[in-house]
């Protein structure tokens, strides 16, 4: 009887420890959705106006890594991410600026394809003495209200330079 009662206690005790590493609890951290950056849209060269060449370039920027972290409140039905995002910038031949500003993005896409959000953020960037170049992480937080009957993983977050047209056409065309 107290081998059963032992065996027992050993299979609830291995089933609850498995229960906590699949993180089902509330609050608990969970597997996020995919994080990336959007295609075409992960980094910027900003030129002096009318140049094109590469003395013209007064500012570069792009993203350079992102790493997240999640949760899930079941009750509320809210995933948060705590994402950090580092930039990488470099002063160009044409800009003896020793700050520079930019703007970027973090959309949200529900599992359907439909985006759930997006907000643009601003990043000053500043150039130490005679540096040319600089990184800058960026913490942010995001809560996703998730929708009845999806999961949280399955949506994705998509981060991108703020970028005019020509700007954008340039990296569809493989300049930078």
């Amino acid at each position: 009887m107290a081998r059963g009662f032992t065996a027992r206690a050993a299979v609830l005790a291995a089933a609850l420890s498995v229960l906590g590493g699949c993180s089902v609890f509330e609050g608990s951290t969970v597997p996020c959705p995919t994080v990336g950056v959007l295609d075409n849209a992960g980094h910027l060269t900003r030129f002096r106006s009318g140049g094109s060449d590469l003395t013209d370039v007064e500012f570069r920027a792009n993203v350079g890594s992102l790493a997240a972290e999640c949760s899930f409140d079941g009750e509320t039905r809210t995933g948060s991410i705590d994402l950090d995002i580092v930039f990488r910038t470099q002063r160009g031949p044409a800009s003896s600026a020793t700050e520079q500003n930019f703007d970027y993005f973090v959309a949200v896409v529900d599992p359907e394809g439909g985006v759930a959000a997006r907000k643009a953020f601003s990043v000053q960037v500043a150039f130490e003495g005679s540096r040319t170049e600089a990184a800058r992480a960026e913490p942010l937080v995001l809560d996703v209200p998730v929708k009845e009957n999806a999961s949280f993983s399955a949506y994705r977050i998509y981060v991108g330079m703020e970028l005019t047209k020509e700007q954008f056409e340039r990296n569809l065309g493989g300049g930078r």
